[in-house]
């Protein structure tokens, strides 16, 4: 009754039936626990070997055992003791809709506790929305912090780590303040998905949802998290066992790949050390050999996602070496070790997924499109969208494509350096680095003070050729285009009234502050949007080091604080 999987912790998503009947289901999880624990159907035929439950909130643990089906003999769906269940609900306050992990300590201990501290996908009746979708109801007073490491912990949304992307717990504080509808009705849009944390809530609540974005690892990531409800988790657990005795095979290093590193990936340093770099090659030969799409893609984002951590590159935040960074490069790792837990977190997430997603009368449509927001949203219907929750590259010269090149490569989703090139020209916005040599950008529209603030940056530095003022000029003032381009494409897409939530900072460039929240709130006017709410969601940080980099290098009048903005907006009804 022990399966292969020896991960170590479970995450069960409670149904009414749990809290009506006060039990808690287990299963799907038999294989968690070890065979001795099972018993007969009744106490007085005999029982296994109890297992001790040391339950958060509870003053002792509980002693129980899994008892048979008088049935068909097989084990039941919850543990034989219930009685303990009722109190753990009731301290923890816990309703339809709550994750509760189980996770084991030692063979026969395990602890139960509440996981996260958030609901996924369900509302409690004792936890009122405010502000209905569509405008009924008051205002949320304010949204919680934005930082995408609060992903960390969480289900699917721990998969990859993603630069500068926003926390699960901040769109469902988004969807707790609007929505009121038959999910079954409503369809949830993010125009820059990256890895689907806006996709992945809403479809945890059983909304339509539909992304975009230019990023090929991004689109892989998200698209993986909401299509994998719909295949058989049983291929990949079979893989995951194969890979246990693949990298027996292989722990002597005697083993020679089939597989050669991508070529056109130029690294300053070896991106992998010579006995890391053969074990990933050994993983590509395995990627390779699977014929079934679903575990390809599984795997392959279990490679994107751990690869820079066994690399001798680090993110600093951009990619750089782990030598200009003070570390030491990494000359041997465990890459089957590491690579098979991901996979297990994996396996372990959908098996979650698929248990949460039956909860639902009907199946949610979910869509990514590996295209540009701007140039692709044609493909929506004009007014079919009711909420939008996004956050778009920042005026900051973040260059995601550079810093997804490994993955990239890798994973075989780049041709080459002409694909990243037409990636940087589809990006939101632009590059610095592509505009800054041209001919003056002007804007599109007509916002008085946004054109004094881009003509205080071109007046800077005009000594030092494209490093100064007029190409960062350029830059920003290519970025609030595509901002006027942004809500004229989403005017169209959305219903009257519904909700739009963009989360964007402010910016420091060649020393001159712009308040890119609110020039985006004025921008979106210009197309009849209406501004609901400026929420502070997270203040980032101040100091020279920040003033003097080379976006933001100028000299300073007056202090700064850089922050992040929930831009809540209504469209026009």
């Amino acid at each position: 009754m022990s399966g292969h999987d020896t991960s170590s912790k479970r995450l069960i998503s409670l149904t009414g039936g749990n809290l009506r009947n006060q039990h808690l289901y287990i299963t799907g999880h038999h294989d968690f626990f070890p065979a001795e624990c099972f018993g007969a159907s009744s106490a007085q035929k005999g029982t296994g070997q109890p297992l001790t439950l040391i339950v958060d909130g509870l003053l002792e643990p509980v002693e129980t055992d899994i008892a048979a089906s008088s049935g068909n003999g097989q084990p039941r769906s919850f543990f034989r003791k219930r009685a303990w269940v009722a109190r753990f609900f009731e301290h923890h306050n816990l309703h339809e809709g709550s994750i509760v992990a189980i996770e084991r300590l030692d063979r026969f201990t395990y602890r139960v506790y509440p996981s996260g501290g958030r609901t996924i996908g369900h509302r409690g009746p004792d936890q009122p929305r405010t502000n209905a979708m569509h405008g009924e109801g008051q205002a949320k007073s304010g949204f919680g912090d934005t930082a995408f490491i609060k992903n960390r912990n969480e289900p699917l949304h721990r998969w990859v780590p993603w630069i500068a992307g926003f926390s699960g717990a901040f769109v469902e504080e988004v969807f707790h303040s609007a929505l009121r509808a038959d999910p079954s009705t409503v369809t949830v849009l993010d125009p820059f998905a990256g890895v689907g944390t806006t996709l992945v809530e809403g479809l945890m609540r059983g909304y339509n949802v539909v992304g975009f974005d230019i990023n090929p690892y991004a689109v892989l990531a998200s698209d993986l998290k909401v299509s994998c409800a719909r295949h058989s988790v049983k291929p990949l657990a079979d893989a995951i066992g194969r890979l246990e005795d693949l990298a027996q095979e292989h722990r002597h290093g005697q083993t020679r790949p089939t597989s050669k590193p991508p070529s056109g990936f130029k690294s300053r340093v070896p991106f992998f050390s010579p006995p890391v770099e053969r074990d990933v090659l050994l993983l590509q030969d395995f990627i390779s050999e699977q014929r079934n799409a679903f575990v390809k893609k599984a795997l392959k984002v279990a490679l994107g996602a751990v690869m820079v951590g066994f690399s001798n590159y680090s993110y600093e935040p951009s990619l750089s070496t782990r030598a200009a960074a003070g570390k030491p490069l990494v000359e041997r790792a465990d890459v089957f070790a590491v690579f098979r837990d991901k996979l297990r977190e994996i396996e372990a997430d959908v098996r979650f997924l698929q248990r949460h997603m039956r909860s639902f009368k009907h199946r949610p449509d979910a869509k990514v499109y590996q295209r540009s927001y701007l140039q692709g949203a044609d493909v929506l219907p004009a007014a079919s969208v009711d909420v939008l929750v996004t956050s778009p590259p920042y005026l900051n010269n973040y260059h995601y494509v550079r810093n997804t090149r490994p993955q990239l490569y890798w994973l075989g989703l780049t041709e080459g350096n002409g694909q990243l090139k037409q990636l940087e020209n589809d990006n939101f916005g632009c590059f610095w680095q592509t505009v800054r040599g041209g001919p003056a950008i002007e804007l599109n529209f007509d916002l008085p003070e946004l054109d004094e603030v881009l003509n205080a940056i071109r007046s800077r530095h005009c000594d030092k050729g494209v490093y100064g003022g007029a190409g960062w000029a350029n830059y920003a003032a290519k970025y609030f285009n595509d901002c006027y381009r942004f809500f004229e494409v989403t005017r169209r897409v959305m219903k009257a009234n519904g909700l739009v939530v963009v989360v964007i900072g402010n910016n420091i460039v060649q020393g001159v502050h712009i308040e890119t929240d609110r020039f985006l709130a004025e921008i979106a006017g210009l197309h009849g949007f209406r501004l609901q709410q400026m929420h502070c969601v997270r203040k980032k940080r101040t100091g020279s080091s920040i003033v003097d980099s080379s976006v933001r290098a100028g000299v300073m009048t007056k202090r700064v604080e850089l922050h992040e903005t929930a831009v809540e907006l209504r469209a026009p009804k």
